[in-house]
């Protein structure tokens, strides 16, 4: 960082464009390009986005920045749809496993640093227009979209969602995926309200590769309600919907409404709905990870202090 302070790049001096860094990427298909070579090209990239980012930053000039003039979603959301494509990619990639165990090793270790750097770009589009709320729902929107579009897949849409950087990003997600599986739509914003609405409404599709465990959509149900309650308190205690150069000025209390409010009856109701759904659908005693996870969510709702 020391050297890029006296010798800042821009993007008239950095020796890359979007066509070099898309040619190294459509090798990630073949053996031409080594995967090692195309992981450290990409870290090299991310890091000259991440240090020209940092650098502009405390002088409120992320207009100029390199991100901006390559990977904003006002400017060049073509580019971040390229971000997206590349992310599933290497999260597929990831569940593909080579006959040689320590080939397989070595290549999902490199799909994993892959996924890990497409997600910190994704993260610098949303934050680079100094407009999360209208970039997140954009990139929220693209991404719901694909998922959907996918075969349904768990073990998919858990990597994905936790390894966002982005709470408010992850918060735009699983709203969206959430609704998406709710068999009773509510006009509700985001709050405390709307996911106990989740919980007593959604009904998330077969996976695969369940088997006979119809208990595990539940239970990944109640993972997704986790995420979502964990990143919605993130974005309100951190000011996440404010852009990055105003937030650090920010420090008044969460702006609660009075959907997020939530009483021990209403918290209550809403388990016993989830319980009564799970016993109907299984046919059976509720598992005992689904009845402990569930606690420990009413519990988490209960302590939320709202002053």
């Amino acid at each position: 960082m020391s050297s890029f302070r006296y010798h800042p790049a821009d993007i008239s001096t950095v020796p890359w464009d979007w066509e070099l860094i898309s040619s190294v990427m459509a090798e990630q298909n073949s053996r031409k390009l080594c995967q090692e070579v195309r992981y450290l090209f990409m870290r090299y990239v991310l890091q000259v986005l991440e240090d020209d980012f940092q650098f502009k930053l405390p002088l409120r000039r992320l207009n100029l920045s390199i991100v901006k003039a390559v990977l904003s979603c006002d400017d060049k959301f073509r580019h971040v749809r390229d971000v997206i494509s590349w992310l599933f990619d290497a999260a597929k990639q990831s569940f593909c496993y080579s006959e040689d165990e320590e080939m397989q090793r070595m290549e999902l270790n490199h799909c994993l640093k892959m996924l890990l750097f497409l997600q910190r770009m994704l993260l610098l589009a949303m934050e680079v227009d100094c407009r999360p709320m209208y970039s997140s729902n954009k990139l929220s929107q693209e991404l719901c979209v694909c998922l959907s579009s996918t075969a349904p897949s768990r073990r998919l849409r858990l990597l994905l969602l936790n390894t966002l950087e982005s709470s408010l990003l992850k918060c735009k997600l699983l709203e969206l995926l959430l609704n998406e599986a709710c068999f009773q739509k509510r006009l509700l914003p985001m709050s405390f309200n709307l996911l106990l609405h989740f919980l007593k409404t959604c009904t998330l599709a077969p996976d695969t590769s369940d088997g006979t465990e119809r208990w595990r959509r539940w239970e990944e149900l109640l993972k997704l309600v986790w995420m979502l309650t964990l990143s919605y308190e993130e974005v309100m205690t951190g000011h996440l919907r404010h852009s990055i150069t105003e937030r650090h000025t920010l420090t008044r209390p969460p702006m609660w409404t009075q959907n997020d409010s939530v009483s021990q009856a209403a918290v209550q109701e809403a388990a016993n709905i989830f319980l009564s759904r799970v016993v109907e659908d299984l046919g059976h005693a509720i598992p005992p990870q689904i009845q402990e996870s569930l606690s420990h969510l009413q519990e988490h709702l209960l302590s939320i202090s709202f002053n």
